[in-house]
Parts: structure tokens; C-alpha cells; sequence
């Protein structure tokens, strides 16, 4: 997409995000209110879910919007100012390099837009780690108390941006489309590329491999070190900086809790703890390796996505995903083996997958561009060759 048209884009999202904060500043709104209206017509598992939706602008500065727990807006202007560049310069950044084409943009918006929340939260943790007195070691404590509502924040702006962005996209080709067609050319100067080859599936498989590899071995290796014990506890309080770090940004296959004993790997084993767990890392390392085999295919194999592009890409899939997966495995568990109730638990454990995404998406991405880079270098190898 050119400097003009992903500059047009981005002006959209922010016009939507402008639009939605202006709403939170101006009416006041109580979350309880929202739950209890839909529990009474018989949709309280709704009523539960956007509550949670629109609390996430509850953390805006100056923000009307309260829930029981938090009943005044934050006094502090930097989470506002922190979210609101991350949106800018990740939804920039990641439609600069893509393609023009209209459910492209929304879905990469949307990606950004997430992945622009959970960074938001991540900031907003450590701001209250550091201004508690005991820094660091007042970790476990805050992990408890510091709500997602960064992370829930960038999926609404994702969904609504994103569809500003679908419409803004869809309206310049619409646009260029005319002025070809009156023989002229559009507002870059552009014309129509000719068609080029595309990468072949085998090889986007191979790119999605090694992709998907490393979600495979932070599965692996956070599972077995932290949750596969068979004196596991997923709801120990009495934890150090180190657990409460681990917890804090672990995907569900962790169960955020390491075991009493870390060292214990003999015994019966409680399928009701890791099984779940393991089969929504099974079920993330599948999606997410279709999913990139799919942008994959659609790459040219002369020129195609930078590098800053392809790393951005896959970090915000793998962050949608990881709370896609998370939301169905939060929503499937049993639920009298938890405290929260199914919906606040399906929403708590989709948020862990977005934390999970934020900490360790990019390097998924840094997989797939070195695959790239040598996928085609492998290519043009083999073609001269053949010459």
C-alpha cells in the first residue's frame, strides 16, 4: 500500500478511535448496569461479555465509563498516550508494505489494533510495578489487581477500525477503478502491475514450519517446566517475581502456575490439568500454521513484504489467535473446577493467550522473514542453475 493510501487508512482507524473515546468521555457508564440489563432478558453469558468489552474503556484518561471495582477514571494520562501511538505506528507500519486489497487492510487493523492493547497492558503492569515501593518484588501482588482493559480496548478499536479501514481501502479502489476507466490514473500515479509468480505451496508450507516451530517449542518447554508436574496448582497465590513474570505472560497450556515441586515429572498425572491445555497449544500451532501458509501463498516470489512488514504480520495473527484460542478453551473447560464463571474465565484466559502473543509473537515472526529470505535465495539458486 503507498504513503498516501495507508496514511488515509490510519487517519480512519484513529477517526474511529477518536469517535468511540469521545463516547467513553462523554456518557457515563456503569459496567454492573450493562450485566444486569441482559441477565434479565435471559442472555446473561452476553450481558457478561460486553460488559467486559466496554470496560476496557474504562482505563482511558478522564473516561466516564466505571465498574464496581474501579469507580473512578485514571489519573494518569500516559496509558492513554502510550495506546494511542502504539495504534498509530503499528496500523501505519503494518498496512505501509501490504496489499491494497480491501479485507486485507481490515484484517491486518485489526491485528495491530490487539497487538497494540496487549502492549498497552504490559506497559501499564510494569508503570504499577515500578511506582509501588518493593519494585519488582511487588510483582505477584499486581498481577491480581491490574485489570486487561488495554487488551479488550484494542479488539473493540480492531473490530470498529478495522471496518473504517475496510471502507476507506474499498473506496480507493473504487476511486482508481473509475479513473482508469476514464483514462486517467489513479492518485499515485500508478499503473496496473502485471501479474507476477506467486510462491508455490510447498515452499509456503515449509516457510509455515518453521514458523509454527517456535510456539512448538515454548509449548513444549512452558508445559513440562511449569504445569505438567502432578502437584500442580494453576491457583497458588505464594509466589515469587519469578513465578508471578512467568503467570503474568504464560498462554493457557501453562496454566500461568508453576508446580509446587518443578522437578516433579513422576507420578499420575491429572488429565483434567494438562490435557485442555495441550490440546489448545495443538490447536493454536495449527491455526497459526494455515494461516501463515495462506498469507504465504500470496506473496510474490520477486520483491514481496519487507521484513519489518512480515514480522508485524505474524506477530498480530499470532496475537488474534492466541485469544481466539484462549476464549474457546476458557469457554470448553468445566466449570466447577473454577471460581470465575465460564464467560469470565473464557474472557480472563483470552486475555492470558494476548499476553502470551505480546511477549513472544515476534519471534514467530523473525521465523517465517528468515525462512522468506531464504526460501528465495534458495529459489534464485536453483533458477540459475537451470540457466
Amino acid at each position: 500500500m503507498s504513503r498516501r493510501r495507508g496514511a488515509f487508512a490510519t487517519v480512519a482507524v484513529l477517526s474511529a478511535f477518536a469517535f468511540l473515546y469521545s463516547l467513553a468521555l462523554a456518557i457515563p457508564v456503569y459496567v454492573g448496569d450493562i450485566s444486569a440489563l441482559w441477565s434479565t432478558r435471559g442472555f446473561a453469558w452476553f450481558g457478561d461479555v460486553l460488559a467486559r468489552m466496554v470496560d476496557g474503556f474504562s482505563f482511558l484518561w478522564g473516561s466516564a465509563v466505571m465498574s464496581e471495582g474501579y469507580p473512578v477514571a485514571p489519573v494518569s494520562g500516559w496509558p492513554t498516550a502510550v495506546f494511542t501511538a502504539l495504534l498509530v505506528a503499528l496500523v501505519y507500519a503494518s498496512l505501509r508494505t501490504a496489499s491494497d486489497g480491501a479485507y486485507a487492510v481490515a484484517g491486518r487493523v485489526l491485528c495491530a489494533s490487539v497487538l497494540a492493547g496487549g502492549l498497552t497492558n504490559l506497559f501499564v503492569i510494569f508503570q504499577t510495578v515500578l511506582g509501588i515501593r518493593g519494585g519488582p518484588s511487588s510483582l505477584p501482588a499486581v498481577i491480581w489487581v491490574v485489570p486487561d482493559d488495554g487488551i479488550w480496548l484494542g479488539l473493540v478499536v480492531g473490530v470498529v477500525g478495522g471496518y473504517a479501514a475496510y471502507a476507506a481501502a474499498a473506496f480507493a479502489q473504487i476511486a482508481a477503478l473509475a479513473l482508469r476507466a476514464g483514462g486517467g490514473t489513479d492518485d499515485d500515479g500508478a499503473t496496473p502491475e502485471a501479474s507476477r509468480e506467486v510462491f508455490g505451496r510447498a515452499r509456503a508450507a515449509r516457510i509455515a514450519t518453521w514458523g509454527v516451530l517456535p510456539i512448538l517449542v515454548l509449548a513444549l518447554v512452558g508445559g513440562f517446566v511449569w504445569d505438567y508436574g502432578p502437584d500442580a496448582d494453576p491457583y497458588g497465590t505464594d509466589v515469587g517475581p519469578r513465578e508471578a513474570w512467568v503467570r503474568l505472560v504464560w498462554f493457557a497450556h501453562a496454566s500461568l502456575s508453576p508446580p509446587h515441586n518443578p522437578h516433579s515429572l513422576s507420578g499420575s498425572f491429572d488429565t483434567s490439568v494438562w490435557l485442555p491445555p495441550a490440546l489448545g497449544s495443538a490447536a493454536l500451532a495449527v491455526l497459526v500454521w494455515l494461516v501463515i501458509l495462506v498469507v504465504v501463498t500470496r506473496w510474490p516470489r520477486e520483491g514481496g513484504p519487507g521484513v519489518l512488514s512480515i514480522v508485524l504480520l505474524c506477530w498480530g495473527v499470532l496475537t488474534v489467535l492466541a485469544a481466539v484460542v484462549g476464549l474457546f478453551v476458557g469457554a470448553l473447560a468445566p466449570e466447577d473446577e473454577f471460581a470465575l464463571a465460564t464467560p469470565y474465565w473464557a474472557l480472563d484466559t483470552a486475555a492470558r493467550g494476548v499476553r502470551f502473543a505480546v511477549c513472544f509473537g515476534w519471534i514467530t515472526g523473525v521465523a517465517v522473514a528468515i525462512a522468506h529470505r531464504f526460501s528465495r535465495g534458495a529459489q534464485a539458486d536453483a533458477e540459475a542453475e537451470v540457466e
